[in-house]
């Protein structure tokens, strides 16, 4: 084969291009349309709006407010009634500014907003601070205010309804030493004063008597202890109380206190009438330990 015929049979073979149909570049160009219009809708649609009475109820489904401790969900959507929502889709908002309204309530320590779309939704999570210490006349009233643990001093009424999740409780009556003015540095020692007081005697404490700042006494829960003075020895003197607990069995009267203001003897008080006991000198109120 000679290379003329070569190049004759190779061009016969050649594939031609496909042209497309008018039928086919109408429906290309139906198609583009169709997709470019869908997302104009869609990008434009209500859906990505917040409707602008949202805060105006805790049922509203456009909202939800959650991780609250002790913040009232109320007192979150009244914050927020007051706040402009934009006319403008979700994914454009920037919701900073709700964050820092939320953060200007005492009780949230941070506040975080996630937006969901179709419908517009905002979950606004709230972490609050923890109540750490509450306050109390005596020991059977109910908490007149309570601290945070920045040491911010709230009312009672903001208090968790769960009883059991109240914080330690401190008896003052404001007198004294007024707890209106209490630093931070005061309520971390009572809070170091009761962790200690759990450790060495593996009880619960249920609250520190502070109505006379200068002779305290701590409640565990099997008997009163007389730490007096709050000064820098009061943990060595709370020390002993594993040692007197493990002697209690011995006494058979009912026990007032247990006092560990001296540093040597320990004593405890019994209930009753009389003159103080010990075992050098047959005090029928007071008997000593050690």
């Amino acid at each position: 084969m000679t290379e003329h015929h070569f190049e004759k049979d190779k061009e016969k073979h050649k594939r031609k291009p496909v042209r497309s149909s008018k039928m086919l570049l109408c429906l290309r160009a139906l198609m583009i349309a169709l997709i470019i219009f869908s997302s104009y809708k869609i990008l434009c649609s209500s859906k990505w709006y917040y409707p602008q009475k949202m805060f105006t109820s805790a049922k509203n489904k456009n909202v939800a407010i959650v991780g609250t401790y002790i913040t009232s969900p109320d007192k979150v959507l009244n914050i927020m009634k007051k706040v402009e929502i934009p006319k403008r889709p979700l994914y454009m908002l920037d919701v900073k500014g709700f964050e820092d309204k939320i953060s200007e309530i005492k009780t949230v320590k941070s506040v975080h907003i996630r937006r969901y779309w179709f419908p517009a939704r905002m979950q606004i999570v709230i972490e609050d601070k923890m109540p750490v210490l509450m306050i109390a006349p005596n020991e059977k009233a109910k908490p007149a205010a309570f601290f945070v643990e920045d040491g911010t001093l709230l009312s009672a009424d903001l208090l968790p309804k769960n009883e059991k999740l109240y914080p330690l409780k401190v008896l003052s009556t404001g007198e004294q030493d007024n707890f209106i003015h209490w630093k931070e540095e005061k309520i971390n020692y009572l809070l170091e004063l009761a962790d200690k007081a759990r450790q060495y005697s593996g009880e619960e404490v249920e609250y520190i008597d502070y109505r006379q700042p200068h002779n305290i006494f701590i409640k565990i829960q099997s008997v009163l202890i007389d730490l007096g003075e709050p000064d820098a020895k009061a943990y060595t003197r709370l020390k002993s109380i594993k040692t007197v607990l493990e002697n209690l069995d011995k006494v058979d009267k009912k026990i007032e206190y247990v006092d560990l203001r001296w540093e040597v003897t320990k004593y405890i008080k019994i209930k009753g009438k009389g003159q103080q006991y010990n075992e050098s000198n047959n005090n029928p109120t007071e008997h000593e330990i050690g």
